[in-house]
């Protein structure tokens, strides 16, 4: 198995760091696979919304009618196989990219994390790109808004030899479990896709929040999609285990995150997204994993709510990717009542690993496709804000 995983590096498209005026010597940042997003599919010319003259663009402050989720993609504060993390520095980039928090700040907030969390790598695996992070940058991003944590992805077993809390050595995912839970005790904080064997695959997350004078009890959890077997993280074999699980749990609101490493494993998550939410009762589905964009899809459901995916968030936060001008913030508004979804927001980033740093896109930036008939307004932060919106039947 590591054998394989060795052997297998990410595919490199476009966005090449060369040509770019660098400010200082990096590493080799990991790059765009775009030719893992480049599909046909039918479903994206059937148009679901309703009209925009249904309802505004609800602002981004988080509005009293309801509940506000977020979320982004690919994110980490690393560098390239180091063998302890920077300790700072996450905090800063968030709030350079959002002094206000109303860009990133709704009810719940979601942000893939594509690194291994500890402060020492003895060792990694041979692969290309391994990434490390410092517990301080999930604290970060937890103080900025984010509390959910997808934690399986393709870096989720980058470190072979580290320290856990009690600067025992074991391997980097079980290192991140312990640190997570630490991390997470006594806050409002979800995450999941790390552990040990697969004893946790069939249990997903499930935390109450109180949101807007209702508690709302929520089933996350977190796959990764490979060409390789995992041990301490959860994968795409066991997927029909922990969606039964999430289907199974008790809840209000059902949450997956769905990374994807290769073409090939991009259009398998990306079946088993949309049979999410048509078989397993899923809400939404955010997946990520290509570094850049890919479709939006209402799914109509056959018996109580629709439901979201997001096939492709692309990068957010992450110094170890290379520049890409296609990432998206994902916004679902649901109902406070019903938790029907109403309306979907989506607003274009771009990242730049040169200085590492996120920047809102220009208004004329397009869009990513969809079943939905996108409506391009601007909205108030500390800056105009270019979002394209649709309101669902």
């Amino acid at each position: 198995m590591r054998t394989q995983r060795a052997m297998t590096s990410i595919v490199i498209a476009g966005f090449l760091i060369l040509g770019i005026g660098c400010k200082r010597n990096m590493p080799r940042a990991e790059e765009s696979d775009a030719q893992a997003v480049n599909e046909q599919d039918s479903d994206y010319s059937q148009r679901l919304n309703d009209s925009a003259s249904v309802r505004p663009a609800v602002p981004l402050e988080s509005s009293s009618e309801f509940i506000d989720i977020r979320g982004v993609g690919d994110s980490a504060w690393s560098n390239l196989k180091a063998v302890t993390p920077p300790s700072s520095g996450m905090g800063a980039a968030l709030r350079k990219f959002d002094p206000t928090g109303r860009i990133l700040r709704g009810d719940l907030n979601f942000i893939n994390w594509e690194s291994s969390v500890g402060t020492r790598c003895n060792s990694y695996y041979g692969v290309d790109y391994a990434f490390l992070s410092h517990p301080n940058a999930i604290t970060d991003a937890f103080q900025h808004g984010f509390n959910l944590f997808g934690m399986a992805n393709n870096h989720s077993e980058d470190c072979s030899s580290a320290l856990d809390p009690e600067s025992q050595t074991t391997s980097g995912a079980i290192a991140t479990q312990k640190h997570m839970k630490n991390l997470a005790h006594s806050k409002a904080m979800m995450w999941h896709g790390v552990g040990p064997g697969s004893s946790f695959v069939s249990s997903p997350s499930v935390l109450s929040f109180s949101v807007k004078g209702r508690l709302l009890k929520v089933i996350f959890a977190s796959v990764a999609f490979q060409n390789w077997d995992c041990v301490d993280s959860m994968c795409e074999a066991k997927i029909q285990t922990l969606l039964s699980g999430m289907k199974n749990s008790q809840g209000d609101l059902r949450i997956l995150s769905l990374h994807s490493q290769g073409s090939e494993a991009f259009l398998r998550g990306k079946k088993w997204s949309e049979k999410f939410i048509r078989e397993f009762s899923g809400d939404i589905v955010f997946a990520h994993g290509p570094h850049t964009w890919a479709g939006v899809k209402m799914i109509p459901r056959t018996n109580g709510r629709n439901g979201v995916v997001f096939h492709g968030l692309g990068n957010f936060m992450h110094n170890q990717v290379a520049p890409n001008p296609d990432n998206l913030i994902g916004r679902v508004l649901l109902d406070l009542q019903t938790l029907q979804p109403k309306q979907i927001q989506v607003i274009p980033v771009l990242n730049n690993a040169v200085d590492v740093d996120v920047v809102l896109a220009p208004a004329s930036k397009a869009l990513p496709k969809a079943n939905l008939e996108w409506t391009r307004v601007q909205l108030n932060a500390h800056k105009p804000v270019p979002i394209g919106y649709a309101n669902l039947k």
